[in-house]
């Protein structure tokens, strides 16, 4: 029988992603829609140069929202700073559907930006510090998981549906958001950083299925001595002039461009014009939802694996295994472009090979991020180092969304793989050299851990 706490933890990490499900389909409502507002009937023409700031402007909102959100998470607390996301989303849609210029198109897209850096920045956060630690790998895959959900559902609705429905249909996302997470508690840690231990003590016990409250008095005491120790001096400099803080920043944000290069990221907002590259008989935007499927549905092992195998074992499987697929797709893509070769009847290859690169992915790179970004830092800079990381991320993403298009121009898809490939292999090295296991530790042990003292644990 499945732990009544357990249930809850679960629970309360899906209600939580679904603040980053909205994401997704933000993300990958792009695709679906591409084709017809490049064509004659566009209901806000754009040239294909422009599709590129389409696409990318979320960016922007992204690196100028990531700092306020991990001010506001420290000061609000983590469920209030995601609560505003869900009703401001909604709001965005409905703006789309007023929306008749490119102009207009760019700033609300720069404003669902803003929201998705609410998500990047505290999700992560709350959904680590509600977690056991025994299980805490397993929610910290929630985040990449809802987003997924978000992406397939958009894809498969874009599938039938024109500009406008689709922009209706996007509006589920934000209502089942509001509607759910509002029933869920606020993160413990965060009540104990605002000395409202009572309130802490209650939200430990309703995580936990301890209705007596009993069992949790031995965590309540560790989390408040490691707090307290976290919180001596606390400030924002410390991330960058403590060793520990600045190393462990280091390689979080090392992993994101990792993440972002290894090719998924473009190839979600850019589907449908890759798959148009390859020679298949297979309609693009289906082949979109094939996509999505496969990367929902390989993110699901990882949330097993993530607490028995570890982070460090499946992070180096992942990056090896990028490396192969993204190897593959330039071979393909070069082949074709570049040689006499007729590749004509191997573009079933080609799309094994993407359906690979997004299980490889998601196995480590895409699933584990965000929790091990929430596992390497203490209480004090968490919020603040999350929101940096998205700062890395959203700048990393925004270069690799802007120059795709670019260099896929004139059949020049190979360069985007290529570049792919130096990155996933240099990636590899990076996790044999320098990343840490952290699986079943508490907070406190990771922290020793990284100061190499045994005095917590």
């Amino acid at each position: 029988m499945i732990n009544k706490g357990v249930l809850r933890q679960f629970l309360a990490a899906t209600a939580g992603s679904l603040s980053i499900m909205n994401v997704g389909i933000i993300l990958g409502w792009t695709s679906p829609i591409m084709e017809e507002l490049l064509g004659p009937d566009s209901p806000i023409p754009m040239t294909v140069d422009e599709t590129s700031w389409f696409v990318s402007v979320i960016d922007w909102g992204l690196i100028l929202g990531s700092l306020p959100f991990g001010v506001l998470a420290d000061r609000w607390g983590r469920k209030p700073s995601l609560q505003i996301i869900g009703p401001m989303a909604l709001a965005t849609w409905v703006a789309l559907l007023y929306v008749d210029t490119f102009q207009g198109l760019l700033a609300v897209r720069f404003a669902q930006g803003l929201l998705a850096a609410g998500a990047y920045t505290v999700l992560p956060v709350y959904a680590g510090e509600i977690a056991g630690p025994k299980i805490r790998g397993a929610l910290g895959t929630m985040f990449q998981i809802m987003m997924y959900v978000g992406i397939l559902y958009v894809y498969a609705a874009g599938m039938y549906l024109d500009y406008t429905r689709l922009t209706y249909a996007a509006m589920a996302g934000p209502v089942v958001f509001c509607a759910l997470f509002a029933t869920i508690p606020e993160s413990p840690h965060f009540y104990v950083m605002k000395n409202r231990l009572a309130d802490a003590k209650r939200a430990l016990v309703w995580l936990r299925g301890d209705d007596t409250g009993s069992s949790v008095d031995d965590e309540m005491d560790a989390v408040v001595e490691c707090i307290c120790k976290e919180m001596r001096n606390a400030s924002f400099t410390e991330l960058f002039t403590d060793w520990v803080s600045l190393k462990a920043l280091i390689i979080v944000q090392g992993l994101s461009v990792f993440r972002v290069m290894a090719g998924v990221t473009a190839l979600i907002s850019y589907a449908s014009i890759t798959f148009a590259e390859m020679h298949v008989a297979v309609d693009a935007n289906k082949l979109s939802l094939v996509f999505a499927c496969s990367v929902l549905f390989s993110a699901l092992p990882s949330t097993v694996l993530a607490d028995r195998v570890g982070r460090r074992p499946l992070m180096i499987v992942s990056c090896a295994s990028c490396f192969a697929f993204d190897t593959a797709i330039f071979a393909y893509f070069y082949v074709d472009r570049c040689t006499t070769y007729d590749v004509t009847d191997y573009g079933w290859l080609c799309v094994l090979a993407v359906g690979g690169l997004s299980v490889a992915h998601t196995l480590g790179l895409g699933s584990l991020l965000s929790t091990i970004n929430c596992e390497l830092f203490p209480s004090n800079t968490r919020s603040i180092a999350n929101a940096v990381n998205t700062i890395t991320l959203t700048v990393a993403s925004f270069l690799a969304l802007k120059i795709y298009p670019v260099l896929a121009d004139d059949g020049g898809m190979y360069r985007n793989y290529l570049i792919s490939s130096v990155f996933s292999f240099t990636s590899i090295i990076s996790c044999l050299l320098w990343l840490p296991e952290t699986k079943g530790k508490t907070f406190a042990a990771i922290q020793a851990q990284l100061r190499k003292t045994d005095d917590l644990v």
